[in-house]
């Protein structure tokens, strides 16, 4: 059966991640003072799978966020995309 979901945008996948992204920071920040509160490690555990699953869907769907995602074995165009600057110009 197919799937009749839109498709989320570049900007709603990069919003995605960056939201998911802000709530794993802040997790591991409140972490770095409460080290022993297993509720937040486990809620921890589970923004990292998430910000992790928003980052793997952006790039599979867009373009590589970093280098060492690219596929540079024959040539270094991991830069290929536009970029959230380019859009705002």
């Amino acid at each position: 059966m197919e799937n009749n979901r839109p498709q989320m945008t570049s900007a709603q996948l990069m919003r995605k991640l960056c939201e998911a992204m802000f709530y794993m920071t802040d997790l591991n920040l409140y972490l770095d003072t409460h080290p022993d509160d297993q509720k937040a490690l486990r809620m921890f555990g589970e923004a990292s799978r998430g910000a992790k699953a928003c980052f793997d869907a952006f790039e599979k769907r867009c373009y590589p966020l970093t280098a060492a995602s690219a596929d540079c074995d024959d040539d270094w165009e991991w830069l290929v995309g536009v970029w959230p600057s380019q859009k705002m110009a």
